[in-house]
Parts: structure tokens; sequence; C-alpha cells
């Protein structure tokens, strides 16, 4: 007789991203050439002074339990970061440091819901919303947005009709994944309008942030005002900026009143972040927007060739990413469905990419393409996809 496993972990399904990456270890195992565009994490090293500044963490013995909250001088930076931000006044004592922006959202999930609620999802979607909403007994409502000219907008109208009595949050992803959508100020003003008028939390993942290329300005819903800050609560962390995410350091921003909260549920769960990464963080916020500059020209370079290259097969419409690091096209119907395409992309290209079903039903015929990669693998990529597409056209006529 088997011992029981509790209900939340069985609800919990595993992610898209790492079920393909690990197929494409086996194949990469038995020779095969793998380019992956699968995942979301940047190919840059570390910047020098910050990987100096954890070893000097290290030898000076600065590796002991911190304030669960984290140290007073790493959130001092980030609260000045955040009000340069937001362009209002942000607090020491707004901040709890986490394991990464999903230690922060395990956080607020648990600091904010009650089983029985409801929290609508913005979809397209990030995985792992679902599954933390999930795991504090509340559930998740997914609300589809329509596209416009070919890129997904924030539709109130279709949140609104899918509120209830129960519903206590809404979660919000600007710059926003998959889509390289940044939301505009119309967008977040009407979010922040209905969240307002219904007394719901915004729990915004503004991880991204850094990574806006021109034309495009990355707005912080918490800075619509005050009234709209009370309820906001924002996820975020040094992962994708500075190229850490091995690393996990993360943190929310929230009212001083949650922020106590989050503090004490940080405790509980992980204790703290590690100390010799936070000691490292101080010198990543004090010393490192130049590589955040470098990093993200080099973005811009590749967004426009791996763009290009999406635009030119025939059928397949790409928005320019305005933000993060993904190309999210839409692929013709006659292709069969994003996971198929992709299961064929990766056993006859050994090229990774994500299903957009993997992020909802309104993408199912789309695919996410992280460009989070070199250039040269970027164009072998777009090669491969190129030579693969016809392949499926005919399996699929």
């Amino acid at each position: 007789m088997s011992l029981p496993i509790s209900k939340f972990a069985q609800s919990v399904g595993g992610s898209t991203v790492v079920g393909m990456r690990r197929r494409a270890d086996v194949l990469a195992a038995s020779g095969v050439d793998i380019i992956d565009f699968g995942v979301g994490e940047p190919d840059f090293d570390v910047p020098s002074p910050i990987k100096e500044a954890a070893i000097s963490a290290i030898r000076d013995n600065r590796s002991h339990y911190v304030d669960p909250c984290g140290l007073l001088e790493l959130r001092e930076r980030i609260a000045q970061h955040e009000s340069d931000q937001q362009g209002q006044m942000v607090d020491a004592n707004q901040i709890v440091v986490s394991p990464g922006t999903l230690g922060a959202l395990s956080l607020i999930t648990r600091a904010v819901l009650n089983p029985g609620d409801e929290v609508l999802v913005i979809e397209p979607r990030w995985g792992p919303y679902r599954n933390l909403v999930t795991l504090t007994g509340a559930t998740p409502v997914g609300v589809p947005m329509r596209t416009q000219d070919g890129r997904f907008i924030v539709d109130v109208e279709r949140l609104a009709s899918a509120m209830t009595k129960r519903t206590r949050a809404i979660i919000l992803n600007s710059p926003w994944n998959p889509t390289g959508r940044v939301l505009s100020l119309e967008e977040l003003g009407a979010v922040a309008e209905l969240a307002e008028h219904h007394n719901l939390w915004i729990i915004s993942d503004e991880v991204y942030s850094k990574i806006v290329f021109s034309g495009a300005e990355h707005i912080s819903i918490a800075s619509l005002g005050a009234s709209v800050a009370k309820r906001t609560v924002i996820a975020t962390s040094l992962s994708k900026s500075f190229a850490m995410t091995g690393w996990r350091l993360g943190y929310c921003v929230a009212p001083p009143e949650l922020a106590a909260v989050l503090g004490r549920l940080n405790h509980y769960s992980t204790r703290c972040a590690s100390s010799i990464v936070q000691h490292a963080a101080i010198v990543a916020l004090r010393e490192g927007a130049p590589f955040i500059d470098d990093m993200r020209q080099e973005y811009s370079r590749r967004r426009d060739v791996i763009a290009a290259g999406l635009n030119a097969i025939e059928g397949v419409l790409c928005p320019i990413p305005e933000g993060a690091f993904y190309a999210f096209p839409q692929i013709p119907d006659s292709w069969g469905g994003s996971e198929a395409l992709a299961n064929h992309l990766l056993e006859e290209s050994g090229l990774v990419v994500t299903p957009g079903s993997a992020y909802g039903s309104s993408s199912h015929n789309h695919i996410r393409l992280s460009f989070a990669a070199s250039m040269p693998a970027i164009q072998e990529g777009l090669v491969r996809l190129q030579n693969a597409l016809p392949v499926q056209n005919n399996q699929n006529q």
C-alpha cells in the first residue's frame, strides 16, 4: 500500500520548457547538434565585479544568516532603484529579498490568497503563475487576450467578464513573457482602474523591466499613483538584468504592512536568500548599469535578425518584440499546431522552441523563441527552421 502524496503536490504539472530541454539533452547525448531557443536565460557572463564581490564575501566570512527581509544596505539600494524607476518614493521597509522572482511570487501568493479565492491570470502567461496560485488553495482563472495587428493586448473587458465574487487578485507581467510586449500606459491604467473598483490586489511581475527596446518604455503599474501602489506587489529579480539566473536573488516591493508579512513568511520558508549573493547584489546595483546597456544593445541586434528571419517565412507573422528576449510568432493552422511543430523541429532539426500551447489556449498557434542565444546560433537556427518547415507543411497537407 503506497503512502499518500498531497493533492496540492499532485495538482502541479511539469514545465514544458524543462521537458523540451530534457528531451534535447537526450538527443545531444546521442550526437545531435542542438540549438536552444527554448530557455529564458541570458547567455551572457555575470559581470566580473559581481563575481569578485561574491568571492570577497566568502573570503571575509560574510556567509551567515541575515535578516529574512534581506541585508539593510541591499534593501536601501533596491529602494533607491525602485524609486528611480517608479518616480515615487520607495522605502527599504517595503523590500523583502527572496530566492529569485519565483521565490518572490511564492511569498506574495501565500500572503494575499486564501483557499477558495480566484486570481485572474492574463493569457498568454508564464506557466508557473497557475501552479503558484493552486498551491495556496486558490483557483487561477486564465483569461485569454486578443491580438491587434498581430500583437497580444490586455483587454480589460475580458478581465472584467471573468470576475466573480471570489476574485481577489490580478497577475500582470510587463514586459510580457512570452509575447515580447511592453504594456502601454492605457493598458496599465485600465487594469489599475478595474483593481481599484473591485478592491483587488495587483501582483506585478517586472523581472524584464531592464530589457526594453527603442520605441517602448517600461512603466511600473505602481507608478500610476499612491492608491494604485497601495494595492500593488511587485516581484522581480537580478536574474535577467545581470545574467544571474542561477544565483537566485530576487525581491518583493510591497506596501509596508504587507512587506512585514512577506518577511515572516520568508523566514519560515527559506530563512533568507543567500547572504553571499546579497553582498554581490549590492555591487550589481551600484556598478552594473553599463553591463545592462551593452546587453540590451546586443539583444536588440538579435531581435532584429530573428524577427526578420521569421517574417520572411510564408504564413508566419512575428511582431517586433518590444521587451524581454522572446519572439512569439503566429504560425499557420495548417502546420498542425504549436506542440506538433515544436516536436517536429526538435526531432528533425535539433531545434528547441516552446509551443505556444504551454502559455494558454489563446496561443495554441504560436511558438516562443528565446533570442538569448548567440548571433551565430540564431542565424543557424533560422536556416534549420526554414529548411524544416516545408516538411511540416507536406505532412499536414
